[in-house]
């Protein structure tokens, strides 16, 4: 324990990092002091004649707990708790002494945490339950330069913000209520009728999220290809072949096919009609935190989980703006024509940064979407103090060349279309020419342009065909879901918000709910939503959870109150526990066939046992343990002398392959957790594992 001479002013900030970047922005000789308390890194710094100590959390430092502590349902009643108590891993006990211990000799507190609802709440609940205290003052920024901090605390708000900091109260209020009481409904409804306790665990957001993955598998299995045609040819103009587009798209009977091929067999057409357009193509507007993580996607595949944590690392390096926004705005109030003159010093963007400079037109390209608190994302025009990781530098490259783009003249692009006759048939050859590529040059490579150009010719020139054919077609299915267009279909349905939907989708997946990178929902997800569909649908639509969202919204704007919202939630989870309560049983047994039919299907043989050329490999789950191993079909048949077992990782998929190993002959098993596949021999001894620890050792 360690103690610092007061009076001073204590500062809330959320990470270690910024904390840091914080403390050396006030420090007045930009040389804070750094001294540990209860084992923790604070920094004290001198402005304005005032000693200011800068103290970080670790994210949340406080979760909420049942007071009761009787393992049922339903819960009601809750308290907030340290969150280490409630998760042992955590290593949060530290930071919560250290906010007690500095809370003795501070003469005021200011929140320096992240802007915006969980900053605010994180900030709230040191304050309150670590420091003693319901007042403080607020700092307000959206990137951690030294700029705007500075003007952040020259402007610091006198109280907490109580609309995000409500609305922010009532979201985890609400997700815990949920989640804990229908967790424990399911669980202890296959309880019931099983014997066995096994977590199934669903939640406000996790619920419909899970829902739409599994529709849409049902809509997959109930799928029918149905035939159609298409008219494909190719024609001549001038020296070279063009691909020619039929008036139809689509031709659904194959006898109107093969008439419009019988009527354009001379393969002769005449120009009935020439086109040229120019066509405006206008900048993408800048990147919300939804539009970063599609676009992200697209071009790395980094999904959105990954995308959040890259930019976050860059907000923390004072490199990009607050990521955590659903806004499409740049104010001309963020200083455009600074940024932009740092950036030309940035030898990679110096030439576009430049030349927008020349122009003098800092006005953005924006969007619709607006935020509470903070613009679009945006760089800040720091140079990196260190080497940027590859995944850091392809989402910094990304993020600047976007920004770059927003500030540069509109493209422009003449389309052609030369329209042919044949026979009352009309085909049409497209082309297209780029004028001005305007902004596209500065967001390259992730969006580019292609030239067909045409040939002049004149209407009522004859034009030849090389072919006209027609081709079978079958309808498609729809595709399955990846993270980037789940996390859409989460934001069109309002299911979750900017911040959360990225780690919802990894929650189904650490659940084991779904699975892979075009994303299938599991047996156990199956039977899940099936179960709940069937007996409680509201826990997977979105009507209830995007309400619940818009009634935090009101929140925030202090049109309502949280106390009357949670007492009216409390009331319906009551009813419809009730319910639940009498349905328990049927739920139960609905839950388990499903479960057991799923525990089957899990049943694998990997191959023929090599130590006694008998049995058969089977993955076994011991009834004592829970672990899963490898063993022979000895293991079931006594008659069989053979105690060969293989070890198998704990968690995560293991599927059959029709491989073997080159080393030893054994089997191959392909392993997926979430969506990370590896191939690998069953043997621990094999030596291409030993040759990867090596590697690893190396790396």
């Amino acid at each position: 324990m360690s103690s610092i001479a007061g009076p001073f002013i204590l500062g809330i900030s959320e990470k270690p990092q910024a904390a840091s970047r914080i403390a050396i922005a006030l420090d007045e000789k930009n040389k804070p002091t750094m001294k540990k308390v209860e084992n923790i890194s604070v920094f004290i710094c001198n402005r304005d004649g005032k000693k200011i100590v800068v103290a970080p959390a670790l994210g949340h430092l406080f979760s909420l707990s049942s007071i009761s502590k009787t393992w049922n349902y339903p819960v009601l009643d809750y308290e907030w708790v340290p969150s280490y108590t409630e998760n042992k891993n955590l290593k949060t006990k530290s930071f919560i002494d250290a906010f007690k211990t500095l809370a003795k000799n501070a003469e005021g507190v200011i929140l320096m945490t992240d802007f915006d609802r969980e900053g605010e709440v994180i900030g709230y609940l040191i304050l309150k339950y670590a420091i003693g205290r319901i007042q403080a003052e607020r700092m307000k920024f959206s990137t951690l330069t030294r700029t705007d901090i500075l003007t952040a605390y020259n402007n610091r708000e006198k109280t907490l913000d109580l609309g995000f900091l409500n609305s922010g109260l009532l979201r985890h209020y609400v997700d815990w209520l949920y989640g804990i009481n229908y967790s424990r409904a399911l669980s202890s409804a296959l309880k019931r009728v099983s014997g066995r306790f096994r977590t199934i665990s669903i939640g406000r957001v996790q619920g419909p999220t899970l829902g739409a993955v599994v529709e849409l598998e049902n809509e997959l299995e109930l799928f029918v290809p149905i035939p159609y045609w298409t008219i494909d040819s190719k024609v001549h103009i001038g020296n070279k072949l063009f691909s020619a587009f039929y008036e139809k798209s689509k031709i659904i009977t194959h006898h109107e096919a093969m008439q419009i091929i019988r009527d354009c067999s001379r393969l002769v057409g005449k120009v009935c009609d020439i086109t040229k357009e120019q066509v405006p193509i206008f900048p993408f507007p800048p990147f919300n935190l939804g539009d970063l993580q599609r676009e992200s996607y697209k071009h790395f595949k980094f999904s959105p989980n990954k995308t959040l944590a890259i930019a976050e690392k860059l907000y923390l390096s004072a490199l990009i703006s607050y990521p955590r926004t659903d806004s499409q705005k740049l104010p001309m109030t963020l200083g455009h024509k600074a940024t932009l003159q740092k950036l030309s010093n940035q030898s990679q963007y110096a030439i576009f940064a430049k030349e927008i400079l020349d122009n003098k037109k800092f006005k953005p390209r924006e969007g619709k979407k607006t935020d509470a608190a903070h613009p679009a994302i945006h760089p800040t025009g720091n140079k990196p103090e260190t080497n940027l990781q590859a995944s850091e530098q392809k989402l910094y490259d990304l993020i600047v060349k976007r920004y770059l783009s927003v500030f540069g003249r509109k493209a422009s692009v003449e389309r052609s279309k030369i329209k042919i006759d044949v026979n009352n048939h009309k085909f049409e050859v497209r082309g297209s020419q780029i004028l001005d590529e305007g902004w596209i040059k500065y967001y390259k490579p992730y969006y580019s342009l292609e030239e067909q150009l045409l040939p002049e010719i004149k209407v009522d020139s004859e034009i030849k065909f090389k072919f006209i054919d027609a081709k079978e077609r079958y309808s498609s299915p729809p595709y399955r879901y990846n993270e980037s267009t789940l996390l859409k279909k989460m934001e069109d349905e309002k299911i979750g918000t900017k911040a959360t939907r990225a780690g919802i989708i990894q929650t189904l997946y650490d659940r084991g709910y779904i699975e892979g990178r075009v994303i299938a929902s599991t047996p156990l997800g199956n039977a899940v939503v099936r179960v709940l569909k069937e007996e409680y649908p509201i826990l997977v639509k979105s009507e209830m959870t995007r309400n619940l969202e818009n009634m935090m919204e009101k929140v925030q704007e202090e049109k309502s109150e949280v106390k009357n919202i949670i007492l009216e939630i409390k009331k319906e989870l009551k009813e419809m526990l009730v319910l639940f309560h009498k349905k328990e049983t049927e739920i139960g047994i609905s839950l388990y066939e499903d479960l057991q039919k799923t525990e089957k299907s899990d049943l694998l043989t990997i191959g023929v046992c090599l130590e006694c050329k008998k049995g058969e490999l089977r993955v076994i789950k011991s009834r004592k343990t829970g672990k899963r191993f490898i063993a022979c079909s000895s293991y079931f048949d006594k008659s069989i002398n053979c105690t060969v077992t293989y070890p198998l990782p704990g968690t995560g998929v293991i599927k059959q392959t029709s491989k073997k190993c080159p080393h030893d002959g054994l089997p191959l098993i392909e392993w997926r957790k979430g969506k990370f596949r590896k191939i690998i021999c069953i043997s621990p001894e094999c030596p291409s594992k030993k040759e990867n620890a090596k590697n690893e050792i190396k790396k």
